[in-house]
């Protein structure tokens, strides 16, 4: 065998190292991304309140490292999507002290067959136009089809919190015509940041 021969060979074979060392590199890195679990936020706004609630939890849950975050509304939500996700934090509006109808709705079409959401991580938010015209009965009632599906429940950060996140709208100081207040903001931040910080917890 020629000298320029045994080199060559050597060079082809430094060559594939290098690409099985970049193959295995890759493959690592996709595997790692993919096995992240999965946090989703959803829930139905018409007028953009609870939308931006739903915000501030998605800020305070990618607060946290080592998972993926996923923000979506109620109608853009497959199935696959609940399935995949290691929590769901649920968001409604107040519609006469009740969870808005196509919440309702959505809730009816989880699969219940074999109760697959099961031992999922579960928390709740909700904005309404007043003082007290029902936001804890909104959360309370989505808390109730929660257990239902056997889901593990976390509420707020601190006692003023206890189940989940709540938002005053379109009364007295809170009347910030499509703003909400930040103490509110704040509140949806903690959440998302508690329930991160859980799901990792039960990884």
């Amino acid at each position: 065998m020629t000298t320029s021969t045994k080199i060559r060979i050597k060079r082809i074979g430094i060559k594939s190292i290098v690409l099985s060392c970049f193959f295995v590199l890759f493959y690592f890195q996709v595997f790692s991304q993919s096995s992240k679990p999965i946090l989703l936020i959803t829930y139905y706004s018409q007028s953009g309140n609870t939308e931006q609630m739903a915000e501030a939890i998605a800020e305070g849950a990618q607060s946290i490292e080592g998972l993926d975050v996923k923000l979506l509304p109620i109608d853009q939500v497959q199935q696959d999507d609940l399935l995949a996700a290691s929590a769901i934090i649920l968001g409604s509006p107040v519609y006469n002290a009740n969870i808005a109808p196509s919440v309702q709705e959505f809730i009816n079409s989880w699969p219940f067959e074999g109760r697959p959401l099961k031992d999922k991580i579960g928390a709740v938010f909700s904005t309404g136009g007043g003082m007290s015209i029902g936001e804890e009965l909104v959360m309370l009632n989505l808390m109730h089809s929660m257990l239902i599906h056997g889901m593990i429940l976390v509420g707020g950060d601190t006692v003023e919190s206890a189940f989940g996140a709540s938002a005053i709208t379109g009364e007295g100081p809170f009347d910030l015509k499509g703003e909400l207040d930040p103490i509110f903001l704040k509140k949806g931040e903690a959440l998302g940041k508690r329930v991160a910080e859980t799901v990792l917890r039960f990884r």
